[in-house]
């Protein structure tokens, strides 16, 4: 086994372990979130249909400012791994088993608790990924090829455009449930973009087609070729996995180097087709 597998392994024993001082920590404290998560939804449910106005600028200013489920998390990963470092020091012998033992109590807390944190984040961010979603959908119905593709672009034309592989690894984002996993595929994803095009634009010099692009790809070329992929993904909710990213990457994961600029990448690509009141037709993933 790798020695991030063992040190997954260790701490999810020292975890399930009843006699433990990090397992009593750890069912405490999720223990404690779940009651909590439970009592703020009856709240909630209750005040859904307030008498005055009063009453609902209360509920919308709570809706649009919780922070509970995150602060949970946060605590609950601070405290536990604070409590495991201290029962074994040993997995704080070296900055590397220091990160690997932090990643491993992430892992297991976001296993209990990922779905309550990534729907208050979902929230804050709905309106967002629903004006990018509509703002996709006209491009498309404006496409004259719109008609003779799949929604999913998967037919020749836009294979020649866009790699599937870097689709895929985009669209599995909502599978990884901790900014670790999450980061590693945006990684993956901007490898395999930079290499498809890296290999469309030997092959068109190979051809003698005009050498309008560096075969190196500078930043605007590589912003408008995330812009494409992102389009052609589709990937639900994608402003709102950028930003658990952003929450929850340690300092140590973002000045790695590959990380950092991923979900460098990914913001600014966002960022831009955000700021379009609609999408040109430039960035459809078959041109």
């Amino acid at each position: 086994l790798a020695t991030r597998d063992k040190v997954f392994l260790l701490v999810n024993r020292i975890l399930n372990d009843k006699m433990s001082l990090p397992g009593y920590v750890y069912r405490h404290l999720i223990r404690k979130h779940i009651v909590r998560s439970a009592v703020g939804e009856e709240i909630v449910d209750f005040t859904t249909t307030p008498n005055d106005s009063e009453d609902r600028e209360v509920v919308q200013t709570r809706g649009n400012n919780s922070r509970s489920s995150r602060h949970d998390a946060h605590g609950i990963i601070k405290h536990v791994t604070a409590a495991l470092l201290e029962v074994r020091p040993g997995l704080a012998s070296s900055p590397s088993m220091t990160e690997m033992s932090a990643t491993a109590v992430e892992m297991l807390v976001f296993g209990e608790i990922y779905n309550e944190v990534f729907d208050e984040i979902a929230q804050l961010t709905k309106e967002q990924d629903n004006n990018l979603s509509v703002k996709m959908e006209k491009l498309f119905a404006n496409s004259d090829n719109f008609d003779n593709r799949s929604n999913s672009c998967c037919d020749s034309a836009a294979d020649r455009m866009v790699s599937q592989q870097a689709i895929a690894a985009l669209s599995s984002l909502p599978e990884a449930h901790t900014s670790t996993d999450k980061l590693s595929r945006c990684v993956e994803f901007l490898e395999c973009v930079s290499a498809h095009f890296t290999i469309m634009y030997k092959e068109n010099d190979r051809g003698g087609g005009s050498n309008d692009i560096n075969q190196c790809i500078d930043a605007d070329t590589l912003l408008k070729m995330v812009c494409q992929h992102i389009i052609a993904a589709r990937v639900k909710n994608l402003h709102a996995e950028v930003l658990f990213m952003e929450e929850f990457s340690r300092d140590e994961q973002l000045l790695r180097g590959k990380e950092g600029y991923a979900l460098i990448t990914l913001q600014a690509s966002l960022h831009y087709l955000d700021s379009l009141n609609e999408l040109q037709n430039d960035l459809h993933p078959d041109e």
